[in-house]
């Protein structure tokens, strides 16, 4: 997974110009694919598009070796704290899963 950074800003959204300076962004490196859930929520009643999906969970996981958050959908239940890893992307969303090790302990 690809993070971009400038003025000490870091994201997993591709972006041209820095926000904070203006400069155009050029500092991008490879993070693992590892992170922590941050803070979570159970979509009971989705929008349209994703209502074959409910209850689903939504997380903002704090990427391993970053600064960077991301938002993703979880296939498994989990807890602040549990550590999760990408599984896939689809249609441009990011969808974890527990990590294996902790999944099994």
């Amino acid at each position: 997974m690809i993070v971009y950074e400038c003025c000490g800003i870091e994201s997993v959204t591709k972006k041209v110009y820095c926000s904070s300076c203006g400069k155009e962004i050029t500092n991008e490196y490879d993070v693992p694919e590892v992170g922590t859930v941050y803070s979570f929520t159970v979509i009971q009643v989705p929008p349209t598009q994703f209502a074959h999906l409910a209850p689903y969970t939504v997380a903002l996981v704090q990427l391993n070796n970053t600064k960077a958050k991301l938002t993703a959908r979880i296939v498994d239940q989990v807890n602040i704290g549990d550590e999760v890893k990408l599984e896939k992307i689809v249609d441009g969303a990011y969808v974890f899963k527990k990590s294996e090790v902790l999944h099994n302990s």
